[in-house]
């Protein structure tokens, strides 16, 4: 049997509707979407506090790499059935709450607080260390995430690899932004 594209439109509109009454019946206000409010909110304002604000434009830059290609990423492990979020902050089937604001800022303050190429990549071994085999488990105990066809050490060497080819793109323009100025 042969889908046509009206009938793709209309299962994603039912799986709207699904998911959306899903979120309000079983998620919203559950304990799993205060933790997720907090620490979103909390993270967030600790970041503004302690954000480098004499390097704001390039440590954002660096941030927004990282946000773009966790977006990116969830979003093909999404549709892919690798994994899903039962609780999201948001009535959405990715956690954009992750991948907007909690990571970039732990990768936006690791890259602020740690200058030298071998402090950085320790530094991003451990972050990474963290992610797949600390919070990602702990979030999978939250009833945040579901693993379906991923395990956590797939993660390990991607969250280092964002880290450090992000860091050396923005050292990068940094270095032609000097040299042309």
């Amino acid at each position: 049997m042969q889908s046509t594209w009206k009938e793709v439109v209309e299962l994603l509109q039912q799986y709207r509707e699904v998911r959306t009454e899903y979120w309000f019946s079983e998620n919203l206000f559950t304990f799993s979407w205060w933790i997720l409010f907090f620490t979103t909110v909390g993270i967030f304002i600790v970041w503004l506090i302690i954000l480098d604000k004499k390097r704001i434009f390039e440590i954002v830059t660096y941030g927004f790499f990282v946000t773009a290609v966790g977006v990116v990423g969830d979003a093909i492990g999404v549709s892919l059935m690798l994994w899903h979020y039962p609780n999201t902050l948001l009535p959405v089937s990715q956690i954009a709450e992750v991948h907007t604001v909690q990571m970039p800022i732990i990768y936006m303050l690791i890259y602020q607080y740690f200058h030298t190429w071998k402090s950085f990549f320790i530094a991003s071994i451990l972050n990474a260390f963290v992610f797949a085999f600390i919070l990602e488990p702990l979030l999978v105990w939250l009833q945040i995430y579901e693993l379906h066809h991923w395990k956590h050490i797939y993660s390990f060497v991607p969250y280092i690899m964002i880290a450090v080819i992000f860091k050396f793109v923005v050292n990068k323009f940094r270095h032609l932004d000097r040299y042309y100025k």
